[in-house]
């Protein structure tokens, strides 16, 4: 059984460690508890993947982002950090015997980060290509970021944690510095180390670094409390080879009593190349080259999705066959052979995933962060295993009710797909 280790110090900050003794490598990550839900979107959409790209610049013991990059790379380390709507999360990941100098690096950049106003700048333009690359010049990524909008209308979840360009441009060093004091508090991180650690040891090397420094409370991210949004379409005309589908609703939150058949259901759905979409959808209709459905938890609320990348002239199609899989699962139980097979898949993919080191530790470092209790991997297997085809049933009529689901579309002439989708959801 993998269970990991905790310690809370004075100051709030929590130690979560996972001790795999015959790992010859290291994985340490501190988790900060912001993200773009905690931004305001006109004023500073984007400052916290903007300080993300920041902090590996330069800290006091390490001024510049060479003297960073060497001090990892010389070991034959390697370093990176995400953004999400929630979460920041910073790693290294080391050789066995090099976790000290990971710590080191990771607590300089929770206290001492120089957020100069030319290397603000510098990375500015940076950022700005990042948006190109993955929004601008991506159609499917462009199609993404309009769903959450009819999902959470009016809520900072709504919008990509990327920001946007006219924002991004904007936001002054002094914006990201005042983030940065306010949110990277020692109450609001989680230091997850997994690996050939011992847990007194990397309690000892957090404590030295991080123990002292004092803590302030932070402003909370605003709860989701309003519905979805009145319309139920949302379509983008644009030169593409393709035509770009997302469709979805809202979801379970985290650790929720029908998550874990909420999740069951969306790999039915569309994990994998012997899923009921992948199999209908692409090899029998040959509609889309990629589709698959997810879920995405939140501590309030989640969000599944459907995508489909699909041949322009038979969107219309596409559209119909995805909505005849997700009423399919509303109304007909799934068989035994196939909940069988899925609850070997997902037993497999996690098992599997904690060989990983750094799963683990963002595994168990986000939990702790997010809900303040981890769940082992035995835990939630047993979650997954007590599922029922009734309890998938029973979810997908809530969650995949057509009444609750949006779409966004993004193609040359989208209208086929959109009048399709308020058809089958009975839109008029």
């Amino acid at each position: 059984m993998i269970t990991p280790k905790l310690t809370t110090l004075e100051n709030g900050l929590q130690i979560v460690t996972v001790d795999m003794a015959e790992s010859l490598s290291v994985s340490a990550s501190i988790l900060v508890g912001v993200g773009s839900r905690y931004e305001q979107f006109d004023k500073n959409g984007g400052v916290s993947h903007f300080l993300e790209h920041l902090l590996f610049k330069g800290t006091a013991k390490y001024p510049s982002a060479r003297e960073v990059s060497e001090a990892i790379e010389n070991v034959g380390g390697y370093n990176n950090a995400y953004t999400t709507d929630d979460v920041t999360n910073y790693y290294i990941k080391v050789p066995a015997g090099e976790a000290e100098l990971a710590i080191d690096i990771l607590c300089d950049m929770m206290t001492t980060a120089i957020i100069d106003p030319v290397e603000v700048d510098r990375e500015r333009n940076v950022i700005l290509e990042e948006i190109n690359m993955r929004i601008l010049d991506d159609p499917s990524g462009q199609a993404s970021i309009l769903l959450p909008g009819l999902i959470w209308p009016e809520h900072p979840l709504a919008h990509w944690t990327g920001g946007e360009k006219a924002v991004v441009e904007q936001i002054p060093a002094s914006e990201v510095k005042r983030f940065y004091q306010d949110y990277y508090q020692p109450g609001n991180m989680v230091v997850a180390v997994a690996g050939k650690v011992v847990h007194e040891e990397v309690v000892a090397m957090v404590k030295e670094r991080l123990g002292r420094v004092a803590n302030t409370s932070v402003v909370g991210a605003e709860r989701v409390t309003g519905g979805i949004a009145p319309e139920s379409v949302v379509a983008m005309e644009r030169d593409s080879a393709q035509g770009h589908i997302y469709i979805g609703s809202r979801a379970t939150a985290y650790l929720e009593a029908d998550d874990a058949a909420a999740k069951v259901m969306t790999s039915i759905l569309g994990r994998g190349m012997s899923s009921r979409l992948f199999i209908n959808v692409r090899e029998r209709k040959g509609l889309a080259y990629s589709t698959y459905a997810s879920m995405q938890n939140y501590v309030d609320t989640g969000v599944f999705e459907v995508y489909a990348g699909v041949t322009l002239e038979r969107m219309d199609e596409a559209v119909e066959a995805i909505m005849i899989e997700l009423e399919k699962i509303r109304q007909e139980p799934v068989t035994p052979e196939e909940l069988a097979k899925v609850k070997s898949q997902t037993r497999g993919g996690l098992i599997m995933a904690s060989e990983s080191n750094s799963g683990l530790a963002e595994r168990f470092g986000t939990q702790q962060l997010l809900l303040r209790q981890t769940e082992t991997l035995e835990e939630t297997l047993n979650r997954i295993e007590a599922v029922t085809a009734e309890d998938i049933m029973r979810v997908a009529q809530k969650i995949l009710d057509p009444k609750g689901l949006r779409m966004s579309v993004l193609a040359p002439d989208p209208s086929p797909a959109v009048k399709t989708f308020k058809k089958l959801t009975g839109e008029k």
